[in-house]
């Protein structure tokens, strides 16, 4: 993606974020593969290349690492990580934290005894545009959450997690869910279509759709005082606010405010800044791996509630 011309200027990448801020340096790659592995020090101007994690954390010494890997490995990285006598300072997880919700508890424990700032990356919880919305829906401006609903694809844990953890990070906590498998797909992640209710009783609903046909992750949340249309992946967020009817007297409608809430830009770049941020400052990241967790207890009891067809209350 750093080499992709449609995305030149935008700092999605790890390396190309290390490589990018002013406060770090990349200083070393680690990767099984070693065709790859030697392309990446190629790409990136990095000689200290690495099939381990331990021998990279001995003989380097970063401060951040992160877990860019197949989702099954993250929880053995995370422990390669911090089972040496030097942990890194800081872990940038990409999502889902785990596989399993036993190994996500796991690599957050870890990071609490070890004192590893973990951060998980959905990416979202970076960006300038849902800050901003996240700074609009907290002022109460738009008054309470009515409703949620939202459409993906990809697995329940793959990208589903990210909606989980925006719906979280925006609305609130889940208090208890009820999942369907109305796409029966086949493999280890199907795409599960969920209903959702918080604590004070905003119902959510997340739709599943077919990853073969396009790719799509969407939310519309209806306030009481406007709706929010988060749409193209979250680079458009569109506010609406009640207004007059043009066409019919007596009427209140939704119309468009045209609000400017930025961009969704530089996601990774920020992600990196922010952790280095939180290990100087002595403060969480934006996204925690209590957050990253957080968001695999629903996945996870959405399959449970798939597969005994009953409501899952949530826990922890």
């Amino acid at each position: 993606m750093a080499d992709d011309p449609l995305m030149a200027g935008d700092v999605f990448t790890h390396a190309e974020a290390y490589s990018k801020s002013e406060k770090t340096d990349l200083v070393a790659l680690c990767d099984t593969d070693e065709k790859k592995l030697r392309a990446a020090g190629k790409r990136w101007n990095v000689a200290a290349l690495f099939d381990n994690p331990r021998d990279m954390m001995t003989a380097a010494g970063p401060d951040i690492v992160s877990i860019c890997t197949p989702t099954p490995t993250h929880a053995a990285i995370a422990r390669d990580l911090m089972n040496v006598e030097k942990p890194p300072r800081a872990i940038l997880c990409e999502k889902p934290l785990a596989a399993t919700l036993e190994d996500a508890e796991e690599i957050v424990r870890l990071a609490k005894e070890n004192g590893v700032v973990l951060a998980t990356i959905y990416m979202r919880r970076y960006a300038e545009n849902f800050r901003r919305l996240k700074t609009l829906l907290d002022s109460g401006e738009l008054g309470h959450v009515q409703a949620v609903t939202g459409w993906y694809i990809g697995g329940t844990f793959h990208n589903g997690t990210h909606w989980f953890d925006m719906f979280r990070w925006l609305v609130g906590e889940v208090k208890e869910l009820n999942g369907r498998d109305m796409l029966r797909e086949s493999g280890d992640d199907p795409t599960y279509d969920v209903a959702m209710w918080t604590d004070d009783g905003v119902l959510g609903t997340l739709r599943a759709c077919d990853a073969r046909r396009f790719t799509l992750f969407e939310m519309d949340i209806v306030l009481e005082g406007g709706r929010v249309q988060i749409t193209d992946s979250g680079h458009d967020i569109n506010v609406s606010r009640p207004q007059p009817s043009p066409r019919y007297s007596g009427y209140v409608e939704l119309q468009p405010t045209g609000m400017n809430l930025g961009n969704r830009r530089d996601l990774m770049l920020n992600a990196v800044e922010d952790a280095v941020d939180a290990v100087t400052l002595h403060r969480e990241p934006a996204c925690t791996g209590a957050d990253g967790l957080a968001a695999i207890r629903i996945a996870d009891a959405a399959a449970r509630s798939v597969k005994i067809r009953q409501n899952v209350e949530i826990s922890g």
